[in-house]
């Protein structure tokens, strides 16, 4: 009897360790690759892409020259914020392929119903960062309200996100504060990958799921490391040099709406930030005093020496002094809690600190509450309450829609 148990618990075992590894063996794909499996769906289709230079196979082929090779007919290419080939070049026509572009940044956010009049189907293939003020979220929800209104079939080519798959944190939009910069009713860090957030936006702002389509990534999950899927790293946007600096860029992207710099025209944008009257080893000494988790403060000195995009980085060619944010532990670190805290010590310890008089830092946080509490001098844990309930309020909505677990 004891012969049999064993070996009944060594079939058992064997059986167990078989399923794993098959699921952990089992081969990663991005939604492109997905889509490009299952093709038939695009003959004889008027086909328009929404995408970038990000919008790559593994392979580093783009998802233009993929479809064109497969004989889709590919009749015009939507481009977001900074171009179709990520150099802010915003020409009518993409050169390589002579498709005719259509830019949505700028003077023309939305697509116009003439812009879809000879569209049967838009594809979305673009790497965002997981933040809501990021533009690539905006143009998705342009681009999804048109669609529907228009009765035309988006395709949403799934990708990774790069920070924390499970993090939520922030102030929710606020309707008063919609902009470019906020048009998604979600926190700041809203936890879902672009496909998720195409889902959410149907079901929770358009109440329509009718014209969406979702092609999802192949053995991925919320405990995935983007970097250990070893994709070849595009650059989302002109400062994003690194997934590193989209781990950082949720925190010190706040730093636009004041006069100190986030690190643009260094070696390490939004990693970076600081200004000629910061006292460096004081900030990171009063960051480190938070102890927050997975991230170290480090005095840094740096000058932003380098026009990396049409936005000139602040202090140009200055010495400046700030901090470096050293992430440990990407899975532990907050990025929207580290954001505040910056801000509430750069109020509290350097005279020289000052909000944009536009207040552009209400459009970042999509609430004035921030800039407010800043200034009345509340607590981190004071302004971290003041969005507690409506972030649960959102992840209960965002649960219902996620695709991975």
């Amino acid at each position: 009897m004891l012969m049999r148990a064993v070996i009944l618990l060594i079939v058992l075992f064997t059986a167990f360790s078989s399923r794993f590894d098959s699921h952990q063996s089992g081969e990663f794909k991005l939604g492109n690759e997905v889509l490009l499996d299952n093709i038939e769906i695009l003959k004889n289709k008027n086909v328009a892409l929404l995408t970038n230079q990000t919008g790559i196979l593994p392979s580093g082929t783009h998802i233009v020259d993929a479809l064109i090779d497969k004989k889709i007919n590919v009749v015009k290419i939507f481009s977001p914020e900074h171009g179709i080939r990520g150099d802010e070049n915003y020409s009518n026509i993409d050169e390589k392929t002579e498709i005719p572009i259509v830019s949505l940044y700028g003077g023309k956010n939305k697509p116009s119903s003439g812009d879809l009049k000879n569209v049967d189907i838009i594809i979305y293939d673009i790497q965002d960062v997981g933040a809501r003020f990021y533009t690539y979220t905006s143009t998705l929800y342009y681009m999804l309200e048109s669609a529907i209104q228009n009765g035309k079939t988006v395709i949403v080519c799934d990708r990774p996100i790069i920070i924390n798959p499970a993090y939520t944190d922030g102030f929710m939009l606020e309707p008063e504060f919609e902009s470019f910069v906020g048009l998604v009713p979600a926190p700041v860090c809203y936890g879902m990958t672009c496909g998720e957030l195409a889902i959410y936006l149907c079901n929770y702002v358009f109440n329509n799921t009718d014209y969406l389509k979702v092609y999802e990534m192949q053995n991925y999950s919320r405990s995935t490391d983007y970097n250990a899927l070893n994709l070849p790293w595009v650059k989302p946007s002109p400062n994003m040099l690194s997934p590193q600096t989209a781990v950082c860029y949720p925190a010190t992207c706040f730093l636009e709406g004041t006069n100190v710099s986030e690190g643009r025209g260094t070696a390490k944008p939004f990693e970076y930030f600081g200004a000629p009257w910061v006292n460096s080893e004081l900030l990171a000494k009063a960051l480190n005093s938070y102890n927050l988790s997975g991230v170290v403060f480090e005095p840094v000195t740096f000058t932003p020496s380098e026009k990396i995009s049409s936005y000139p980085p602040k202090f140009f060619n200055k010495t400046c002094y700030g901090v470096y944010i050293n992430v440990t532990n990407k899975s532990a670190f907050e990025p929207v809690k580290a954001g505040t805290a910056i801000l509430i010590e750069l109020h509290k310890n350097f005279p020289e600190f000052k909000f944009n008089k536009a207040h552009f830092i209400d459009k970042l946080a999509g609430t004035d509450k921030l800039r407010k509490s800043v200034t009345e001098g509340k607590s981190l844990s004071e302004i971290n309450s003041l969005w507690k309930s409506s972030l649960n309020e959102f992840n209960l909505k965002r649960e219902k829609i996620l695709l991975y677990r």
